[in-house]
């Protein structure tokens, strides 16, 4: 009887062991969670904090360079919005921004008119033609 007093004790014992063991380990995983969730805030404070800096001193030649390229990425991400939403057959209403169908002619949120993708090609072409003419005048 003793040997299986013994087993049983060192069973409990070692079963004790395993669950104070995940209990620390679910704790510490616990506190890491917290953690990353507290750095993901922060960072978007500093992203909030950044982009309302950006906002209030694009024009300062304090940081040009940085603003300069901060530009670009915009601008290129504006193509790029663009270059897609004409991949996806949609477009924006200049005046409120609202995405639209392609060949939608007024804007379903405003109202406003908007002239078609070929409207504004014909434009930008007679607009190079009338350039062209008079820069051969010249």
């Amino acid at each position: 009887m003793k040997f299986f007093e013994d087993l049983g004790a060192t069973l409990g014992t070692g079963a004790k062991a395993v669950a104070d063991k995940t209990k620390e380990i679910s704790g510490v995983a616990a506190i890491k969670a917290q953690i990353g969730t507290a750095e993901a805030s922060l960072g978007k404070l500093y992203k909030d904090l950044g982009k309302a800096y950006y906002e209030d001193h694009k024009e300062s030649a304090a940081y040009g360079e940085k603003m300069s390229e901060i530009a670009a990425v915009l601008a290129k991400i504006d193509a790029l919005n663009a270059k897609l939403s004409s991949t996806q057959g949609v477009k924006k209403c200049p005046a409120c921004g609202e995405a639209m169908a392609k060949d939608s002619t007024f804007c379903p949120k405003c109202g406003a008119k908007v002239e078609s993708f070929e409207e504004v090609e014909e434009v930008k072409e007679v607009a190079q033609e009338t350039t062209g003419e008079e820069a051969a005048e010249e």
